[in-house]
């Protein structure tokens, strides 16, 4: 049986294993993380080193049974601060070996190292009668992080703070608090789009494990993926995503506007799975599909197989909603046009459904064609339709319609088919959904075309012109393009996403906009922006951001010389040829989704953000070497 796809270790990292038994030492005390921490690629490129220890157990077989493997060759991952586990050759078969560091060295990308080590825990974390605290393995002393001087603590900072008081019931929303020592939540604010944004915190986790090898991301990683895992199945309903999450009726002593069980067409109470009852926020968008599938993704890409299991969950989930995709359906619907409602009965393909909310058991479409059809709203089910047209021309009346390409649409149907592709590729089990995704990806000729036709509505995208009214559009483009042109595999199919979209209009658009986040996503898959300046700018721009906690301050830069001329077009906004420096700007839910160019803001001092766009920024950044560590030799152990 074909194993599943390991994340190998850097060509050049070797061991030198000896069999027995040792406790990890660190400045006297043990320090063993809780959880294991996964390896793959990264930013640094460290010489293994120094004698690793196998723990004993497992390592030495006592049958002379079939052999069998638990592991890949060459698989490692980091257990702890100063332990690893390996993948080793047994008498029965590849087993995983746990071993201990010597002096001097910790563990990075699943080798011991010299001088360097990742992280086991988070600030805050205490472990028996242990806390988390910063390690300086090279002078085997202990200090504090320092979220103003350094990055790196700064996303530590974040990660911290974000865990205590930025999530409920495992999701990321935006907690208000009652006064300005920021200690007593009153409000937990913007959990209508947990779905996208611990998607992507899920996201920067994974570019965390990736880069650094942490044990304390791996952790996180399978804690939020049982979140989002649940949000998915949750309604019953295939592939149908909730926007947040609950046991019933749950009280975390603060309020959970988003979770009224008042709003009965919405949220939804007492709905039973697996062996318990639920509350959940539906009437899901296209938008929390992104971050959950950007985060899937890659968190399936950062795993080994010593989490195969939870590798399975993100590969069932995928699978599931891209099937989902594929399947042509009869629907009842209501088509509600200038006002009037005409039914019909339309055959639909790319969408997911949701019978609770089917306003007299039909599908409820509001159409509104102003904007290429991204303001129409829909009940009783979520479409990512390339082209609207094809729903509209089925209508009684509508036939006259003209096309209405939605590039954002094609951009995302195009990188979840990748996406699915990504996460059964060479796995025997999985091989005839593979096939079935490819076929449908490549030669699909019903309504709605295949890859190709999706990529050249694709390439007509172009940047709205509202004033930034629309502004967060341009993220649910530019999140599914980061896994597409990563992932695509047709060279030809490659070059177009990459220089006739990411890299043409796209950059076009974003390259004067100060957006660190667009610009690592171009950077990391555009060759010629990589290698221009853009990464160093954009690092320039996300070093601006504070330490947390993320406070709505008021924002007034209207008389600032450095933001004239104002724009002539936009009120309070800077000329678009520029725009407004991260450190001067609004303080918004996620910073890249909203328009740069703004001046003025009223702010709430109670009101803070969880920094996930500090947090996704920086770690694709490690991740892809535009930065490396500036607190290097250090990390966060149990001491």
């Amino acid at each position: 049986m074909v194993q599943p796809k390991p994340v190998k270790l850097r060509t050049g990292l070797s061991f030198a294993l000896a069999v027995g038994t040792a406790a990890l030492a660190c400045s006297g005390n043990s320090s063993n993380a809780s959880s294991p921490g996964g390896g793959g690629g990264g930013d640094q490129n460290p010489d293994a080193g120094g004698t690793m220890i196998a723990d004993g157990g497992s390592s030495t077989p006592t049958d002379s049974g079939p052999t069998s493997d638990e592991c890949s060759a060459g698989e490692a991952y980091c257990s702890g601060a100063r332990t690893a586990r390996v993948c080793t050759d047994t008498a029965s078969g590849k087993r995983w070996q746990d071993s201990t560091c010597g002096a001097g060295q910790g563990c990075v990308q699943g080798a011991c190292v010299s001088n360097a080590c990742s992280d086991e825990c988070a600030i805050g974390d205490t472990q028996g009668a242990k806390s988390c605290a910063l390690y300086d393995v090279a002078h085997d002393s202990w200090g504090s992080i320092d979220a103003n001087a350094s990055m790196s603590d700064r996303a530590r900072a974040y990660e911290a703070y974000l865990r205590k008081w930025e999530m409920v019931y495992g999701a990321v929303g935006s907690a208000h608090f009652t006064d300005t020592t920021y200690t007593t939540i009153d409000t937990m604010n913007g959990l209508g789009d947990a779905s996208i944004w611990t998607g992507t915190y899920l996201a920067s986790e994974a570019m965390r494990l990736m880069a650094t090898g942490s044990a304390d991301a791996r952790a996180e990683i399978l804690s939020v993926v049982k979140t989002l895992d649940r949000a998915l199945h949750v309604s019953g309903e295939p592939a149908t995503l909730a926007r947040i999450v609950r046991p019933a009726g749950a009280n975390p002593g603060f309020s959970l506007p988003d979770l009224s069980c008042a709003n009965s067409s919405e949220v939804h109470c007492n709905v039973p799975y697996d062996g318990a009852n639920y509350d959940y926020y539906g009437h899901i968008s296209r938008d929390q599909y992104q971050g959950f599938m950007l985060g899937m993704t890659l968190a399936y890409d950062a795993l080994t197989s010593a989490d195969e299991d939870t590798r399975a969950v993100i590969r069932g989930d995928i699978v599931a909603f891209v099937k989902e995709l594929m399947k042509d359906r009869t629907v009842s619907a209501t088509i509600t046009y200038q006002g009037v409602p005409i039914p019909a009965t339309l055959t639909m393909r790319f969408v997911v459904l949701n019978h609770a909310e089917m306003p007299g058991g039909k599908v409820a479409i509001n159409l509104d064609t102003s904007d290429n059809g991204e303001g129409s709203g829909m009940s009783g089910l979520q479409e990512f339709t390339p082209d609207l047209a094809d729903v509209i021309h089925q209508v009684p009346g509508l036939s006259f319609f003209p096309s209405i390409p939605r590039s954002s649409s094609a951009m995302m149907l195009a990188s979840f088919f990748r996406d699915a592709l990504d996460v059964t590729n060479g796995i025997d089990a999985s091989k005839a959904d593979h096939d079935a995704i490819l076929d449908y990806y490549l030669n699909h000729s019903g309504t709605g075309g295949n890859v190709d036709d999706w990529l050249t509505i694709a390439k007509e995208w172009s940047a709205g012109n509202d004033c930034g009214d629309h502004y967060y559009a341009n993220n649910i483009a530019m999140e599914p393009m980061y896994n597409l042109a990563r992932l695509e595999d047709d060279p030809a199919r490659k070059a177009l996403i990459q220089n006739q979209i990411l890299g043409g209009p796209m950059w076009t658009a974003f390259s004067t906009t100060k957006n660190s986040f667009f610009s690592f996503i171009t950077a990391a898959n555009v060759s010629a922006v990589g290698s221009s300046s853009a990464p160093a700018d954009a690092m320039t721009q996300l070093a601006e951001f504070p330490a947390p906690p993320r406070v709505v301050h008021a924002v007034d830069q209207t008389g600032n010389a450095k933001y004239m001329p104002h724009s002539t077009s936009c009120t309070n906004q800077v000329d678009h040829s520029t725009a407004v420096d991260v450190g001067d700007r609004t303080v918004e839910d996620f910073l890249w989704q909203r328009e740069p160019w703004g001046l003025q803001s009223s702010g709430d001092v109670n009101q803070t953000e969880p920094g996930v766009d500090y947090l996704v920024a920086y770690w694709m950044a490690r991740h892809h070497g535009f930065t490396t560590d500036d607190d290097a030799g250090k990390c966060l152990a149990f001491h």
